[in-house]
């Protein structure tokens, strides 16, 4: 993945916004219909999968995808929920650095100490 060439996910985003970028990653080039057994180890979605998706999930959309139980877009919602669940901890923290500087700045605003 790469800025350059927008195809990166970045931390700060909405969730909304992350599964939208995911919903637009590619997969395996040679599954065309969703009956097409796929390969996962040339998936870029698989891939990431394997960093972000519990063991046992990663086990089910190896054999599945080869098989052609789910499809990409299945696989796609999967990894965005448990890419937002992972990334979650983080957007909360920022959210509250967000809030504490918004609330110095009405404090400031209405002058209260």
């Amino acid at each position: 993945m790469s800025k350059s060439l927008n195809n990166h996910i970045e931390l700060a985003l909405t969730p909304e916004e992350t599964t939208a970028r995911v919903r637009e990653m590619v997969t395996d080039p040679a599954r065309v219909k969703r009956t097409d057994p796929g390969n996962p180890d040339v998936c870029n979605v698989y891939t990431m999968h394997k960093i972000f998706s519990p063991q046992a999930e990663i086990e089910m959309v190896n054999v599945e995808c080869r098989r052609a139980g789910i499809g990409c877009v299945d696989c796609k919602k999967l990894l965005a929920a448990n890419l937002n669940t992972h990334l979650e901890p983080f957007r909360a923290r920022r959210a509250r650095v967000i809030a504490e500087k918004t609330m110095e700045e009405v404090r400031e605003a209405i002058q209260l100490p």
